[in-house]
């Protein structure tokens, strides 16, 4: 069995690769385009050159001497099937996916000139061999979840002799559940909303507002919080937020004991923390948008589009796929009542003989 090294050290990088990702990421601007990565986010840069650096561990494990060459020189079709053979050994389907993709994420942005179709459909044919999840056994309603809100909310202040910080970080958590089912928004934005620039009070109550910039769909998003959450979202604000370790010395709405916002990590743990307490599993924040999804789908297949706004999909497709669960939903209903109409006809026909 092959085994899939490390990443290789940041030190041992060979000053081609160096030189070729900077010049791919290089920012524009008026005068310049920059790089032909160079309008990627940040985040997306260091995914993608996490992988290579994968790639490139592997390779001097396996094929030192390659290090030598040119980066897009490496890239052949024979050190790929080398290279995804080591990663099926240590890995998901999945994780090897991403490997690949991202490795021609790279090399495409470091070598633009030449064609990398091949590596590209060589990723796609590595996804169609990922198995989605079955996520459904993890999921509950989203009542469920609002009802585990709300007592959160309610121990927070009905234990009178716990600390004011412990009652502030129950109630924090609770309103984090309560907001996340309600506008189940991506994690990333959940953990950067800042007190007055995402989180906007006004006469009709709270409004939530991302740019562009900050949305992985690059559209603005921009809507109202349920009404149900205004005195909640106040009384943390008032009375929760400021029992907090640090919270006055940063605008961030999920204020940490450590003086500073919380993480994704950090809210990701307490929300898994409650869930699994809760219903015996835990429920990570991206499930919670399927859970919301499919709570249009059952409870309102009529408008299981909106779904594409709450989740703020760019792309009719992306929920294209809980239009088709409520319409399986509908069918399940009508073969429901048409059995339920068969037994009453035959119950009928049976007393009329009596």
């Amino acid at each position: 069995m092959r085994r899939c090294a490390k990443l290789l050290p940041d030190v041992d990088i060979p000053s081609a690769d160096r030189s070729a990702w900077q010049t791919a990421t290089r920012p524009g601007d008026r005068l310049d385009d920059g790089g032909p990565a160079g309008h990627w986010r940040e985040r997306s840069k260091r995914t993608v050159w996490f992988a290579y650096r994968r790639w490139l561990g592997h390779l001097r494990r396996h094929d030192p001497a390659s290090l030598s060459l040119p980066p897009p020189d490496r890239v052949t079709e024979e050190r790929l099937r080398v290279y995804i053979e080591a990663l099926d050994a240590t890995m998901t389907p999945t994780g090897s996916h991403n490997y690949v993709k991202h490795l021609y994420d790279a090399i495409r942005v470091m070598a633009p000139e030449r064609s990398w179709a091949w590596l590209h459909e060589l990723a796609k044919r590595l996804e169609r061999l990922v198995v989605p999840p079955n996520k459904r056994p993890r999921m509950v309603g989203a009542a469920a979840l609002f009802d585990l809100a709300a007592s959160l909310m309610a121990k927070a202040e009905q234990v009178s002799d716990r600390e004011p910080q412990d009652s502030a970080l129950l109630y924090r958590d609770g309103l984090i559940i309560a907001l996340l089912i309600a506008r189940p928004i991506r994690r990333r934005n959940l953990a950067m909303i800042r007190i007055g620039q995402h989180l906007i009070r006004d006469e009709y109550g709270y409004r939530l507002v991302f740019e562009a910039h900050e949305v992985k769909t690059g559209e603005r998003y921009d809507t109202m919080l349920p009404a149900r959450l205004t005195p909640a979202t106040d009384r943390y604000l008032a009375i929760h937020r400021p029992n907090i370790t640090g919270s006055d010395r940063h605008d961030g709405l999920w204020a940490s004991m450590k003086g500073r916002p919380m993480t994704e990590e950090a809210i990701y743990d307490r929300i898994c923390l409650h869930t699994k307490a809760a219903f015996g599993h835990s429920i990570n924040p991206h499930l919670f948008r399927d859970i919301a999804a499919t709570t249009i789908a059952i409870e309102d297949p009529k408008n299981v589009r909106i779904a594409a706004a709450l989740l703020g999909h760019s792309d009719p497709s992306m929920t294209e796929r809980f239009y088709i669960q409520a319409e399986t939903v509908e069918a399940s209903k009508r073969h429901q009542d048409v059995i339920l109409a068969m037994r009453e006809e035959i119950r009928s026909r049976a007393k009329t003989k009596n």
